[in-house]
């Protein structure tokens, strides 16, 4: 990079992407402790829910967060988004033998790099009260219910078009 013509955040950027970067691949290789990690920053953040009794929607947020991301985790490589799917397309899966699983549309690395990116930002909104919105709780799970429900059913009408099951990634 010439830092004559760079800006200085372009620079900053870079050199955090860079130092983020190395620490991530750094964690590739410790799956139990990357998702011990995870694990502990779960229990950390419904520590603090239980703690401060609040911060309903930011726990709706991760919560949709994570269920968002589990549906891109197993969801097959090669097929459209469930939310951006025409019904008029009729795409199928490669054909693969029964001895080959299918092969996931986002890496392992990148749901838990997802998942603990949302555990931190959800732990350090707890923080700040201007993240505590003030909501009636039992509206807001309800509704967290009702969406994941619509959505676990737009899912499974994915599943059923193209064929596929969430047994067919650990085919060995």
């Amino acid at each position: 990079m010439n830092s004559d013509i760079d800006p200085a955040y372009t620079r900053v950027y870079h050199k955090f992407s860079l130092k983020y970067r190395r620490v991530i691949d750094k964690w590739i290789m410790h799956r139990g402790k990357r998702w011990g990690f995870c694990v502990l920053l779960l229990i950390y953040y419904i520590s603090r829910l239980v703690e401060t009794q609040s911060y309903f929607v930011v726990s709706y947020m991760l919560g949709v967060q994570i269920i968002q991301s589990l549906l891109r985790y197993f969801t097959p490589l090669g097929l459209p988004d469930i939310e951006d799917e025409d019904e008029d397309v009729d795409i199928q899966l490669p054909q693969h033998n029964d001895d080959r699983p299918l092969i996931r549309s986002m890496p392992e690395i990148q749901l838990w790099e997802q998942l603990t990116i949302a555990l931190f930002l959800s732990n350090f909104a707890t923080f700040f009260v201007i993240f505590d919105l003030p909501v009636y709780w039992p509206f807001l799970f309800s509704y967290f219910i009702l969406v994941t429900i619509i959505t676990f059913k737009k899912y499974l009408k994915h599943m059923q078009k193209y064929g596929y099951s969430w047994g067919d990634f650990s085919k060995r």
